[in-house]
């Protein structure tokens, strides 16, 4: 075997190796992440240990500071987990013809199912967030503040069609809705638990007096 032949075979076996130890290694994050998403919300952030993960994942717990730098990047990588897992990129749904019907899809939407569907791991956000500073300030860096950009684009297209009276604020419309949808995550779903069709009836009936508001009448 020539020096030439030598170099790719030694290359070959470099990356048969390497590619292994990163598969590996996204199969063991993966494994803390679910892990630690149900000890925190079993036991809260506080009452949970880096060995109640580890043991739940049935990995070595050293592997928790080498991956997340303990369990405070756990929580953050599992909070981005989430966020990743929102659609943000694009609305689920076409523009619609009319405010009304705009802001009831908005409710449907993705992201709202996915606020309600892990409301439990939210709390724990919640709870961190009341206590620690730091956490808080962290939180709001990384964390989408605001609907989605393409609702005040598919809105201010219905203003330009004449669906929607002139001297309304868009800007602030969008922002009180932001405001209100948020509080019925936090207070109605997380606090008080009420049901997914509770929480839809409330929001359709609000969105509806919205709408009533800024809707040009024909």
């Amino acid at each position: 075997m020539d020096e030439t032949s030598q170099q790719k075979t030694s290359a070959h076996v470099s990356t048969a190796r390497t590619r292994p130890k990163k598969r590996d290694r996204s199969a063991s994050e993966e494994r803390l992440l679910n892990a630690a998403e149900d000890i925190f919300s079993k036991h809260g952030f506080k009452g949970a240990t880096t060995r109640m993960i580890a043991d739940k994942a049935k990995l070595n717990e050293s592997l928790i500071g080498r991956y997340f730098d303990g369990k405070m990047g756990l929580l953050f990588a599992l909070i981005e987990k989430h966020i990743e897992d929102v659609p943000l990129d694009i609305l689920p749904y076409p523009p619609q013809e009319t405010v009304r019907e705009e802001l009831h899809k908005l409710i449907d939407s993705m992201y709202y199912k996915h606020c309600q569907k892990d409301s439990e791991f939210f709390k724990i956000v919640i709870s961190q967030c009341l206590t620690d500073a730091k956490f808080l300030k962290r939180i709001r860096e990384i964390i989408p503040k605001k609907i989605h950009p393409d609702v005040k684009m598919r809105l201010e297209n219905l203003a330009t069609q004449g669906k929607i009276r002139t001297d309304v604020d868009l800007e602030l419309f969008i922002q009180t809705l932001d405001t209100y949808f948020h509080g019925v995550m936090l207070f109605e779903k997380i606090l008080m638990g009420y049901p997914e069709d509770k929480l839809n009836q409330g929001m359709r009936f609000v969105v509806d007096t919205y709408a009533t508001a800024i809707e040009i009448k024909k």
